[in-house]
């Protein structure tokens, strides 16, 4: 097991690094839908704490600059971009958040011309950071890459560095890292036969590592609240919260096991199995979380 606590574990997380961004951005703009829960909100926030904590996002934060204003913000996300956000599916919703938010402006006649130009000139950044990202990408092996990260997010899994969630809860956590990370980008540009290939990989790791969390087969049943039970410590409700923002996307008819997993704070989703094994667990996160 690891020795991390599971405050640091949860930060070091990389997919957690990724989402912020999206939803910073997503923020920003029109488009964002109210937060699913306030621990989701509660997380979320202090995110934001910690990431504007940092470089010049620090210094106007110090100087009592308004946050909550377009230019600052639109500033923020793109000292964000630069610093925080690294993978091509982060930077495709960023500029897509950012495209909504141009169109809305365009319409609004008191937004000022600079806060358009502001726009248009984060949107010609992000329109070049994917497209570089996308030739680099292009002229990788992905498949090879989206095996060795598979294979790395598991290992993760069995040393122990997601122990402070449930067993459930570090599947999704796992297969986050993946949709977030390489093995993402993998799926996105591979062809069909790559994506099965690599699919399939992470559907075994995952049905493997839940029946070794609970010490039982990959058929053994077992009731829900088994699987999505949190270990007993100090720090369990923030990574509730951390688990409750990541799935906070999840609906719970199209998405039921994952919502069940993370939203653990709401009722149980109907397509929930109520007894099931790692088998049927895992495979259906990953055919929720990756088709």
């Amino acid at each position: 097991m690891s020795s991390l606590l599971p405050g640091i574990q949860t930060r070091a997380l990389e997919c957690v690094a990724e989402k912020f961004v999206v939803d910073f951005a997503r923020n920003s703009a029109v488009t964002r839908e109210p937060w699913r829960s306030p621990q989701s909100k509660a997380f979320y926030q202090r995110l934001t704490g910690e990431f504007i904590g940092q470089s010049q996002l620090q210094k106007w934060a110090l100087n009592e600059v308004l946050v909550d204003t377009p230019e600052v913000m639109l500033a923020m996300l793109g000292q964000l971009c630069q610093r925080v956000a690294k993978k091509h599916r982060a930077m495709v919703k960023v500029y897509e958040s950012v495209t909504a938010l141009a169109a809305a402006s365009a319409r609004i006649t008191h937004d000022s011309t600079d806060i358009r130009q502001q726009l248009s000139q984060v949107q010609q950044q992000l329109a070049q950071r994917v497209g570089k990202l996308e030739t680099q990408l292009q002229g990788n092996d992905l498949t090879h890459l989206g095996i060795v990260h598979c294979e790395q997010v598991f290992a993760r899994w069995q040393a122990g560095n997601y122990v402070s969630f449930s067993p459930a809860g570090r599947c999704y956590i796992a297969l986050q890292e993946l949709y977030w990370g390489t093995f993402g980008d993998a799926l996105r540009f591979g062809n069909s036969l790559q994506v099965t290939e690599l699919i399939e990989q992470a559907r075994g790791r995952a049905i493997s590592q839940l029946a070794d969390d609970v010490n039982a087969s990959v058929r053994t049943r077992h009731y829900y609240y088994e699987w999505l039970m949190f270990p007993s410590t100090p720090e369990m409700m923030e990574s509730k919260e951390a688990l409750a923002w990541l799935g906070d996307d999840c609906d719970g008819d199209k998405h039921p096991v994952s919502f069940a997993t993370t939203q653990t704070h709401q009722g149980v989703s109907l397509g929930m199995p109520r007894i099931c094994s790692a088998m049927r667990l895992g495979s259906a996160m990953v055919d929720e979380i990756f088709n």
